[in-house]
């Protein structure tokens, strides 16, 4: 009998602990059902609108990316065409070198016309690609020129350019091959105390003989 009572208040003991949670009490035997809203349906201008949102993000990723694989493919080519340029430029270097050689027979002559012919036939070439010399008159350009060594000469500005080692050349605004020069040097700072002691007067030097001589009275 007791048992049977024991029984009966558990589940009025599980009803107070669901009041007290805020949840209606079940009775025996039956489950709870998780409630799902269903989704919210679009209506058809909805659903288009949300179609035509993706399109428009599609087209532009797809626009982004095109750009970036034409800037990537045009700095590849760019490269490949600065790496040759720079490699003809080395040619002609050589064939300017060629046509310095002493001529001493017939048959060299005939072979220097030849190698003067093929480096103009170069250096046609580079100018039809846009290739132009980089002028070394006047003042030192740091962006075009490279200071090789300095010469000391009284008669030109400081900074001048003095005399060319290698040509330089640019393709529009990129520079190929910077000229390698000889720059005029600064002149040297005067040294100020070697001339104070040239410009000192005599009367400065009689005082100094004075004080190195000794003194003719004796000592008390």
């Amino acid at each position: 009998m007791k048992k049977k009572r024991k029984q009966e208040a558990e589940p009025d003991e599980e009803s107070a602990q669901q009041e007290v949670a805020g949840q209606e009490p079940q009775e025996e035997g039956t489950t709870v059902e998780a409630t799902e809203e269903p989704p919210e349906e679009l209506t058809p201008e909805e659903r288009i609108a949300e179609l035509e949102g993706l399109l428009q993000r599609s087209r532009a990723d797809f626009a982004n990316l095109r750009r970036r694989s034409l800037a990537d493919s045009d700095t590849a080519v760019a490269r490949a065409e600065t790496a040759l340029l720079r490699e003809m430029l080395t040619l002609a270097d050589w064939l300017e070198m060629a046509l310095t050689a002493e001529v001493t027979s017939p048959d060299a002559t005939t072979l220097q016309e030849g190698v003067r012919l093929t480096r103009d036939q170069l250096t046609g070439l580079l100018a039809n690609l846009g290739v132009k010399e980089i002028s070394t008159t006047g003042t030192f350009n740091p962006d075009e020129h490279q200071a090789v060594s300095t010469v000391d000469d009284e008669d030109q500005d400081p900074g001048t350019i003095a005399a060319v080692i290698r040509k330089g050349f640019l393709r529009r605004s990129e520079v190929l091959r910077h000229a390698q020069v000889k720059v005029v040097a600064q002149p040297e700072a005067p040294d100020t105390d070697k001339d104070l002691q040239e410009q000192a007067t005599p009367l400065d030097e009689a005082a100094e003989a004075s004080n190195d001589e000794p003194s003719s009275k004796d000592p008390a």
